[in-house]
């Protein structure tokens, strides 16, 4: 295959005879007996393999494979060693060498050999690549993870919101991640321009800055009339500009005027079997942020991270993770008992329960098949209340069933 080899032989005329014999093959040579050549050469993006003597005065071999590997450690190196020097050859692959030779060589091994190096680097670039491709075009997938209905159903109304070119709305309880989710959809949305955002209301003379491309406005609930007549205006006179509103609460009149897609953004408990994958996310992110390596996260952690109800949502959770990191043992550092971790589990199906059927008792019990005092029981042991599961809006989708509930009751 083609692909370049950085050549790093003090023997001019082996260095020559190497160049010219991997030139032949096809291969790309750049041919140096100068450390600072190879330092120059050298980048994390090089999209080649290093062969390199190991002998040589000055910097030998070993110090061009410690600054490859300082610059990346997935660069391969392939080190020529003397016939004979054995215990030289397991230093090499011992400190990360890709492979090693000994001198003289048969063309045909050596080029098998730098082929399979090279086949390598491609692999871990191509790898990179994709991953990069992926973090921009599938951020939803990063931010919001999880393999539950709420987590997939969120990430498909954030890619769908992105794509629709409509202005969008974001609708969720406090810390639930409506300001990440907008930051998502800016990535997604693949415009040209800066991400602004603005706290509701603004002033009457608000104008976006000149490069905005996608202008978020949080809380929603808090607009005036100046607020609306200063958005209005700037839609105007820029009508590729983008809006990402934030509420707790219903859409206000103004704001669904322009036909927004509405994204609902669900808290943790609506979210509970994706606990783990969210709490390590966000770990990570803490650890990032705090230039530290990620923790490992024990089985007693996320027993405990599952029987917390986490009002505070992803504020809270942030706020365990730092504590977590910086060593503060979660809870009493007991692993939790069978009965704990039963209890647990029987919460978070009657949440899910109750979520499904919009917080209506009777459909969450018949499901489960229990009898309607027994329902009652369980959830009055987890302090449950239905109406905080309805549908929409919970003053006035939890009134309809509440009748229902009373009789149940009795």
């Amino acid at each position: 295959m083609s692909g370049t080899v950085l050549l790093v032989e003090d023997d001019e005329a082996l260095r020559a005879s190497l160049a010219q014999a991997l030139d032949l093959e096809g291969l790309d040579v750049i041919q140096t007996a100068q450390f600072a050549q190879v330092r120059r050469v050298l980048r994390a993006n090089f999209n080649g393999v290093v062969l390199t003597d190991i002998r040589m005065p000055g910097q030998d071999g070993f110090e061009v494979l410690r600054l490859a590997r300082s610059i990346d450690p997935e660069i391969p190196v392939v080190m020529l060693t003397g016939a004979g020097d054995v215990p030289m050859a397991i230093r090499a692959m011992k400190e990360g060498a890709h492979d090693f030779l000994e001198k003289p060589c048969s063309t045909d091994h050596l080029v098998e050999v730098l082929n399979r190096a090279l086949e390598h680097r491609a692999l871990v670039l191509r790898n990179r690549a994709m991953e990069r491709r992926l973090r921009r075009s599938d951020l939803a997938s990063v931010n919001f993870p999880g393999r539950g209905a709420a987590s997939t159903r969120l990430r498909e109304q954030l890619r769908a919101a992105a794509e629709s070119g409509a202005h969008v709305v974001l609708v969720g309880p406090a810390g639930a991640g409506k300001r990440l989710a907008s930051h998502t959809l800016f990535h997604l949305m693949g415009v040209e321009g800066r991400f602004e955002a603005q706290s509701l209301p603004l002033a009457a003379t608000f104008r976006p800055q000149p490069e905005t491309a996608v202008l978020t406005l949080k809380g929603l609930g808090r607009a005036d009339a100046a607020t609306w007549a200063a958005v209005r205006a700037a839609l105007e006179e820029r009508p590729t500009l983008r809006l990402i509103g934030i509420t707790r609460g219903p859409v206000p009149a103004e704001m669904a005027a322009l036909a927004p897609v509405v994204v609902e953004v669900p808290d943790l408990a609506a979210r509970h079997e994706d606990l783990p994958a969210i709490f390590e996310e966000v770990l990570r992110q803490a650890a990032r942020n705090a230039d530290r390596d990620m923790p490992p996260v024990s089985r007693e952690v996320i027993d405990r991270i599952m029987a917390r109800p986490w009002p505070g949502n992803l504020a809270e959770l942030r706020a365990f993770a730092n504590a977590y990191l910086n060593g503060q043992a979660p809870g009493d550092g007991r692993p939790m008992t069978l009965a704990e971790r039963m209890e647990a589990f029987e919460r978070s199906v009657l949440e899910a329960t109750l979520r499904r059927h919009g917080g209506k008792a009777s459909a969450a019990a018949a499901e489960l098949g229990l009898p309607r005092k027994t329902f009652y029981d369980r959830l009055a042991r987890y302090a449950l209340r239905p109406r905080d599961f309805a549908a929409g809006e919970t003053a006035r989708a939890s009134a309809p069933d509440a009748p229902a509930e009373e009789a149940m009751r009795r």
